[in-house]
């Protein structure tokens, strides 16, 4: 019986080792190349983004900073701050408080660095 115990403990042992040492997540990025949702602190970094403009000279570029996530992300309720404009070049600050961003048409995005502050180089 006691062989029996140590040999379940160990196999729970060894399958918590396996399960435990799962990759590791990915850093959210600083590059956004299509449409879509996504989370800030999760697929995209909060930060200043910028984008050439629409993709589609005959649409506009719709982009939203989203407090909550859910459905098509329509509810006015849950938009912080959106444009739907053809001129470009857009730039957007996206929050770290902020759930999502949502993009359409508005091209590829890129995270603007930001601007150094203080005498450092001068």
């Amino acid at each position: 019986m006691r062989a029996g115990t140590f040999l379940i403990a160990g196999a729970m042992l060894s399958a918590a080792t396996v399960l435990g040492s799962g990759i590791a997540a990915a850093e959210p990025a600083d590059f956004i190349p299509h449409d879509g949702v996504y989370r800030v602190g999760v697929d995209i970094r909060p930060g200043t983004w910028e984008s050439p403009g629409p993709v589609d000279p005959a649409g506009s570029c719709d982009w939203r900073r989203l407090r909550l996530i859910e459905g098509d992300n329509t509810n006015m309720s849950y938009i912080i701050e959106n444009n739907y404009t053809k001129l470009g070049p857009i730039r957007v600050t996206v929050k770290p408080t902020d759930a999502g961003f949502k993009t359409v048409n508005c091209g590829p995005w890129r995270m603007v660095p930001p601007t150094p502050t203080g005498s450092a180089g001068l």
